[in-house]
Formats: C-alpha cells, sequence, structure tokens
C-alpha cells in the first residue's frame, strides 16, 4: 500500500494530530510558524478539500504575504509535476463581488492574481485557487465543485 495513502488513512480514522505525523512526510513542508501538507494522491472539491483538512486537524492553506506565497510556490515546484493548468485548492472565498478573503482569517486576499482575475467566469466561481498557466503560479477563481489537488496548513504551537 502507499505509505503516503496509509498516512493519510491512518491519520483520518485515529483523529490524532496531524502535526508529528506530517513531519516526516515528503508532503510535508515547514515555514515560519505554519506546517504545511499537499496533497498530490487525489483531487477533489473545495468542500472535499476543507473537510479532509479538518479531519487532519489542519486547515486549507491561506496565504499572509507575497513571501509566503513564494515560499508555497516552491514547495509545489519540488514536489508536483509542474505542468500547465495545474490547480490547488487554497482556503479563499469570495465576500462581496470581486473581493475576496481567507476562510481562516477573514483577511483579504492579496494581489497575486491571475491576469483579469478574479472574473468570476461561469457567475459561480467563489473559491480560490492557485493555477499555474502559461507559465505563471498566481491566483484564480474558480467554481467550488472542480476537483483539483490542495495543500493544509496548521501553525506551530
Amino acid at each position: 500500500m502507499n505509505v503516503k495513502l496509509l498516512l493519510i488513512l491512518l491519520v483520518a480514522f485515529c483523529g490524532c494530530s496531524s502535526s508529528a505525523s506530517l513531519k516526516r512526510s515528503p508532503y510535508h513542508y515547514e515555514y515560519k510558524n505554519k506546517f504545511y501538507y499537499l496533497e498530490t494522491l487525489y483531487k477533489t472539491t473545495w468542500f472535499k478539500a476543507f473537510m479532509a483538512c479538518s479531519k487532519m486537524g489542519m486547515e486549507l492553506l491561506s496565504i499572509d504575504s507575497d513571501e509566503e506565497f513564494d515560499k508555497i510556490h516552491e514547495f509545489v515546484k519540488d514536489k508536483m509535476e509542474y505542468k500547465n493548468d495545474l490547480e490547488i485548492w487554497t482556503s479563499g472565498v469570495i465576500k462581496e463581488k470581486d473581493q475576496f478573503g481567507w476562510i481562516n482569517s477573514g483577511n483579504p486576499v492579496f494581489s497575486r492574481w491571475h491576469p483579469n482575475q478574479p472574473n468570476n467566469y461561469s457567475g459561480h466561481q467563489f473559491c480560490l485557487n492557485i493555477w499555474y498557466f502559461n507559465k505563471q503560479f498566481l491566483l484564480n477563481d474558480m467554481e467550488c465543485d472542480t476537483n483539483m489537488y490542495f495543500i493544509c496548513e496548521s501553525r506551530k504551537v
């Protein structure tokens, strides 16, 4: 059985704290006061990603600064097949027309948007992802029921 899958199942079923387990995972990253976990085994909707992070005692990714965004970018580039249309869920959600915030903190999303984004193209793009497109790794609004990878985070205690 895949070690990563086994780790996810153990954490999900035993309800134990994920920080100690994820420290040993190659899909774990530590930066300043946060631990991150990059899910590359399966894709899911924003809502299911939110629940998967919660089951591990974590939250969907919130990005507090350009520096943190750059560190996340390096981590993803190192751990995934870095190709056009790579999409990763964050905790960003729409607050008002064209205004997004991080669901974990309520803070506004800063300016690392793809050109002409957010655009609410379908009228239902209420969730925020990181999208690698046209050689740019930037933020994008997307329909919440789209399946994609995700990043969880937790604060160091």
